[in-house]
Formats: C-alpha cells, structure tokens, sequence
C-alpha cells in the first residue's frame, strides 16, 4: 500500500510540472509602452498638480492613534480664527475629567463623539461647536447619580438639534429626560 501511495505522489508531481512548464509567459515585450495608442481618462486636477494637497484634519482619533485626545481636541479649537492662544491641554483635560465619571466610554470616544456629532450637525447646517457641548456636559454630567453611555446622550443631543431647538434648549431638555 505504501509503494501504490508513493507512485500516486510520484505521478501527481509530475503532472503538476509539466502543467507548469506549458504556462505562457510574458515578456516585457507584451508590455511596452511604445505603442502610444492608451490615453489618459480624466486630466489631473488642477489642485493636484503641484504636489499633494494639504493635510486633512484627523475626523476621528484611531485606536492606533497616539495623540492623547485633549492635545487633538485643543488642535481643533486652535484652528478657529478667534482662539483664545493661553487655553491648554489641562483646559480640555479638567472638563474631560468632570465627564468621564458619569459615562461609560474612555475620553478618546467621547473626545470623538463630540467632533462627530459638531460635523454632522454642520454637515446640516445646524451651528454646533465642541468646545460648548464639552463645556456643557462637564457642566450637566456631575448632577446626575448614574452613568450613561456617551453614545446615546450625544446622539439624543443631535437629535433634539435636528428638532431647530437651539444649543442651551437642548442640553436642558436632555438632562430633564435622563
């Protein structure tokens, strides 16, 4: 039995080789470029060549990300026009440490939560700032005795917003469901 398994193994290889040796193969020949008869389908865009264009700001901060959310969260707020140049890290650091006790999430997804829901709120053309919503629930957080899920406040913020209730409206009428 064991000599029929080794002429099957035998054939079997052989096979294979001579199936391999019958491949067609390619030559750089076949793939010349000299033929000219391939064009371009679209021009490059104007704001593209001259190089890459500018960096665009992180949407959210990666797991993988080192940045430490309040650094990112104080980037984004030193991209507005009339930033205050004396706010720091230990700004975002102290309301994130008054937030993180009542949720169940870490400070990189609420830092997150916050810059989504500002975007899609402005993506609507409904005015949100994060700095504010920060403010705010580091402000309305530490009333209540339970911890929720950062997720489904913010996202019950948005959808209050999308009501055309204005900012302060919201947040009171977010924390008198809770």
């Amino acid at each position: 039995m064991r000599k029929k398994c080794t002429k099957i193994v035998i054939v079997c290889m052989s096979v294979l080789t001579l199936a391999a040796c019958n491949d067609d193969e390619f030559s750089q020949d076949d793939f010349s470029q000299d033929d000219g008869d391939f064009t371009a389908v679209a021009p490059v865009p104007a704001n593209l060549q001259s190089g890459m264009p500018e960096e665009k700001p992180k949407e959210m901060l990666s797991v993988a990300d080192p940045t430490p959310p309040e650094v990112w969260l104080l980037s984004l707020y030193q991209q507005k026009p009339e930033h205050d140049p004396d706010r720091d890290v230990f700004y975002y650091q102290s309301l994130l440490d008054k937030i993180l006790p009542h949720v169940h999430e870490d400070k990189r997804v609420v830092s997150n939560r916050l810059v989504q829901v500002t975007r899609q709120l402005a993506d609507k053309g409904i005015k949100a700032d994060q700095d504010e919503l920060l403010v705010d629930f580091a402000h309305y957080l530490p009333a209540v005795n339970e911890k929720y899920v950062f997720g489904e406040l913010i996202a019950n913020y948005s959808n209050l917003r999308q009501q055309n209730i204005d900012h302060e409206q919201a947040m009171k009428t977010l924390f008198e469901l809770i």
